[in-house]
Formats: structure tokens, sequence, C-alpha cells
């Protein structure tokens, strides 16, 4: 039998969603507005965020249902929590930092590429790629190594849990 989720529980997972949203959003919309601001904004800016957009709304999807699946099967919900936020904190850093680390590590071979024609746009899917599949990996990991494994509940041992150490050294060989 499964249990149906609380109301805090889905408001939760959509004010996750949103907020995985906007931090995948959050870098195309400050270049946008401070091209504006300086004058230099155009319609032809608005490629960042239409490919930001079209990798943050299906991955607020994916991270919802993550999220969904792992309160389903979580022993214990704090470590959902910890783990998405986690994966939250590693979307926001990698989203804008890998933004500066490309830019600044290959100014020459990036000016390169954008004077031969290459769209700018194809580098920064790439790099909003590379962080959703780090934060994506980091929420996975995060909540594989808190959750207990097979054979362990909490309060209470399965069949299936191997001794204690203590009659383990106690027992004759081979019968531990």
């Amino acid at each position: 039998m499964t249990r149906r989720p609380h109301r805090l529980e889905m408001l939760g997972v959509v004010v996750y969603a949103f907020l995985d949203w906007l931090v995948i959003m959050a870098p195309a919309l400050a270049i946008e507005l401070s091209a504006d601001r300086g004058g230099i904004g155009d319609t032809e800016g608005i490629d960042l965020l239409i490919a930001s957009m079209l990798i943050a709304t299906p991955h607020a999807f994916i991270a919802a249902r993550r999220l969904r699946d792992e309160e389903r099967i979580a022993v214990r919900g704090a470590d959902v929590w910890i783990a998405s936020l986690d994966a939250l904190v590693v979307l926001a850093l990698s989203t804008t930092v890998l933004v500066v680390v490309v830019l600044a590590s290959f100014p020459d071979e990036h000016a390169a590429l954008a004077n031969r024609g290459f769209p700018v746009v194809g580098l920064w899917i790439a790099i909003q790629l590379t962080a959703v599949v780090l934060a994506e990996a980091t929420g996975r990991l995060v909540f594989w190594w808190l959750e207990p494994h097979r054979g362990r509940r909490i309060g209470r041992e399965l069949e299936d849990e191997p001794p204690p150490l203590a009659e383990a050294l106690d027992s004759p060989p081979g019968q531990a």
C-alpha cells in the first residue's frame, strides 16, 4: 500500500520545481537584463533565454518527479530534502560558475569559435546541460548515501541483517 502525499509535501515539490527552474533561468536573465541596461540588448539576445527555458522546464519536471519518487520510497523524509537541497546548490553553483570558468579559461578558443560563426547558444546549452547532469548526479548519490540500504530499517531489524560483530566473534568459525 502506497501512502498518499500530504498537501504540504506536494506544495514542497511544486516550490522545489519552481526554484529549480529559476536557478537554471537566472544566469540567462542576468545576462539579458545587463545587456538591456547597458544599451546593447535587442531581440537577438533572447536566444539564451529560450535555450535556458528549453532546459529548465523539462528539468523542473524531472526534479519534481525525482523528489516525489524519493519521498515515496524513503525511510527518512529528511534524507529526501537534504539530497534535493544539495542538488539545488550544485545546480545554482554550476550554472553560474561553469559559465565563468569556461569563458575565463578559454577566451581565445571561445573568440575563435564565435568569429567562425559557431553559435554562442551552443556553448550555453552545453554548459547548462553539464550543470543539470552534475546536479542530478549529486541529488541521486546523496540520497543513496543517506538512505539505509537493504537489510536495515529504522527502529527494527530484518532477518537478512548480518549478525552483530560480538555474535560473529563469539560463534565458532563457519557458523556466524
